[in-house]
């Protein structure tokens, strides 16, 4: 899975190049299809004051079609596809548009969202027009006279090498949350996590190399799903005119609460403020409450996959020590209580859960990765922190003799 210390809980979204009032108008072209789309509904989708907008089209018996925009602001990122099927209903929409960015910019081939194929392309809607042109599939459509996508395209392009491995890896049928063997477990882990980091230096790398092209605060946004400290770093190697523009703007405004976010993180010999949650009974759990030697408080989710893959691993020892000695409090974000117990049940977690569905205690003690947690003494102060389930092994086993 994504490298742990790299998970991103500060989002942007898709309302990162979106910072002013202005009303532009916005039109698609002369569009051209191939024999496939005659006489077809195409949808173009983009985000408009944080909604997703879907307008459709009609395709003509020539194959030619048009989409006139009006009151939008550009730039911004924008789908054009056949399919606006909701192949995931419990999914938000906001967070499947932006991860379509995320998760399949720079395939090379139609994209696999959810299991299914969906037939899309990946643009950026700017002021005035825009011509589409639609060869084999909507995914290799040619966008023209549009100097933004020129470059996107040629990024989209240095990805490809690494797409192709990340979607070879994620095809294998494999539901890595549902393995027993953890050598298995860790080898699958460990390339997707190379993969991944592959992926991140290409971004990297584009960033550096254009430091004032607009598609650098694309890649800013779509490197890690987010911001964090590289995003920040690489913010500052970016140009004034690319910083002042409406979309470097409102990314400046998004690194802000970043740092005043990190401001908060707990550090080694803080102790940790009480708090209250309700546990997979609906009953209050006060932190406070919670008497032992040793507290491990665990910060996770069940879509995060070094979370479950640590819930196993220390699953198979913890009933080995007292409670008097050690206890963990799991804290997780998810905002699907089914999701979370499901993964409880899956993992064999036998410990206090508590669930954060509106993340009040993430961001009380500024957490922005996954999984992390603390190591606490019996004053709830902070002895050590991000053990894995091996350190954590050794690490009570050396308090505890």
């Amino acid at each position: 899975m994504i490298n742990p210390r790299k998970l991103i809980f500060i989002f942007f979204f898709i309302t990162a190049c979106q910072n002013t009032d202005k009303n532009t108008s916005v039109s698609i072209i002369n569009g051209i299809t191939n024999e496939t789309f005659k006489d077809k509904t195409l949808y173009l989708q983009y985000f408009y004051k944080d909604s997703l907008i879907t307008k459709s089209t009609k395709v003509d018996s020539k194959g030619i079609f048009k989409i006139h925009l009006d009151s939008i602001r550009v730039p911004t990122e924008a789908i054009i596809t056949n399919d606006t099927t909701n192949f995931a209903p419990k999914v938000n929409i906001n967070n499947q548009f932006f991860n379509k960015f995320l998760f399949q910019f720079g395939s090379n081939s139609v994209p696999v969202q959810f299991g299914k194929k969906i037939d899309f392309k990946m643009f950026i809607l700017e002021k005035g027009s825009v011509n589409v042109n639609i060869s084999d599939s909507i995914y290799n459509s040619k966008i023209e006279i549009s100097k933004l996508n020129t470059e996107l395209e040629k990024f989209e392009n240095s990805l490809n090498s690494t797409m192709k491995k990340y979607n070879d890896h994620k095809n294998n049928g494999i539901d890595i949350t549902k393995l027993e063997d953890f050598k298995i477990i860790d080898s699958l882990s460990n390339a997707y996590t190379a993969i991944w980091s592959e992926r991140q230096r290409v971004y990297g790398n584009y960033i550096l190399a254009n430091p004032n092209s607009e598609i650098s605060l694309f890649a800013l946004k779509y490197q890690y799903g987010g911001i964090n400290t590289d995003v920040v770093r690489l913010y500052e190697t970016l140009g004034d005119s690319v910083k002042s523009s409406d979309f470097g703007k409102t990314l400046k405004n998004g690194i802000t609460a970043f740092k005043k976010r990190i401001k908060k993180r707990l550090s080694q010999n803080d102790i940790v403020e009480n708090f209250k949650l309700k546990d997979i009974n609906q009953n209050e759990v006060s932190l406070y409450n919670i008497k032992s030697k040793y507290i491990l408080l665990d910060f996770w989710a069940s879509w995060c996959g070094p979370c479950r893959k640590e819930n196993k691993n220390i699953s198979k020892y913890y009933d080995n020590f007292q409670e008097s000695n050690f206890q963990i409090v799991g804290v997780s974000v998810d905002n699907n209580r089914e999701n979370w117990e499901k993964a409880l049940a899956d993992d064999k977690v036998n410990w206090i859960s508590l669930w954060d569905a509106d993340k009040k205690i993430n961001d009380q003690f500024g957490i922005v990765s996954y999984p992390t947690n603390y190591l606490l003494d019996s004053d709830y102060k902070i002895i050590d922190s991000n053990l894995n389930a091996e350190k954590l092994k050794s690490k009570l086993n050396e308090l505890l003799k």
